[in-house]
């Protein structure tokens, strides 16, 4: 690989195979290879090949403009989420939250926070990515003195989701979020009931109804298969019906799609439990 530009340290923008441009990451890369010169595939620790030559430039800006010690930051942050998620990160979920953290890093130090509105229920339906969230703001907030709050655990969180689900947008993972938030409260007007959100067949609902979307939004809703059950369901349960279709009423409107019988019994069983538990 030909080096065309040094980036930082440990950053490289390349020519790769067929001549793409792509950025390298490794240990002291800089010191290894000169613009001009030709780097070892063995002192490679990560490749980065973003979509367009476009994005390559963007990103290398970034990388360039960035303070050696937040770049650092950034690289262990990521290992930390990996870590604990248990879950290898792919390289363009590396350049986003470079991106990402680029940007908070710079509002922290000028004091600017912005607002997470949907923070509260990250925390609830996603408290595995949340907690990695927490964790590599901590880790930046004592490695660089920066004063990032406990929204910014939300945000990342928002970009660990959206790795997790392949194919997703991060407008598509905030929208998901915000539509489950929107049919529990749906459920809880309906019922005129408290929820109890440390039960364990809520927690399965919730985790129905974020799968529920994401079948919708990827276009993989259940087929029509069980009309004999459906038929003994609404029999046996009017109101947990009537709220189910209340909430396919509610996804309807907002993804322009038609709701399945299928899709609609099951979460007929489900609020069924939660209720019935």
């Amino acid at each position: 690989m030909k080096v065309i530009k040094i980036l930082n340290n440990n950053f490289i923008l390349v020519e790769g195979p067929g001549g793409q441009e792509q950025i390298v990451m490794g240990k002291g890369l800089r010191f290894k290879a000169q613009e001009g010169d030709h780097i070892r595939e063995a002192d490679v620790e990560r490749r980065f090949v973003p979509g367009s030559g476009k994005f390559v430039q963007e990103y290398s800006r970034i990388i360039e403009q960035m303070p050696p010690e937040f770049t650092e930051g950034v690289q262990e942050v990521v290992e930390i989420a990996a870590g604990y998620l248990d879950n290898e990160l792919d390289s363009q979920t590396f350049l986003t939250l470079m991106d990402h953290l680029a940007y908070a890093m710079e509002r922290s130090q000028k004091g600017i926070t912005l607002q997470n509105r949907l923070l509260w229920e990250v925390k609830k339906f996603y408290p595995r990515e949340f907690e990695a969230g927490r964790r590599m703001v901590e880790h930046l907030n004592k490695k660089l003195g920066l004063s990032l709050p406990e929204e910014e655990a939300g945000n990342l969180a928002f970009h660990l989701v959206n790795a997790q689900t392949g194919g997703s947008t991060m407008d598509q993972t905030m929208a998901s979020v915000k539509m489950v938030k929107d049919m529990l409260t749906v459920l809880q007007l309906h019922t005129k009931r408290e929820l109890d959100t440390e039960s364990l067949y809520y927690s399965r609902f919730v985790t129905h109804l974020q799968f529920f979307v994401q079948r919708l939004m990827e276009g993989k809703m259940l087929e029509e298969n069980e009309a004999f059950l459906y038929e003994q369901i609404s029999r046996q349960y009017p109101t947990e019906l009537e709220c189910a279709m209340k909430i396919s009423d509610y996804v309807e409107g907002v993804l322009k799609v038609k709701i399945s019988r299928e899709e609609i019994l099951y979460l007929t069983i489900h609020i069924t439990r939660v209720f019935r538990s």
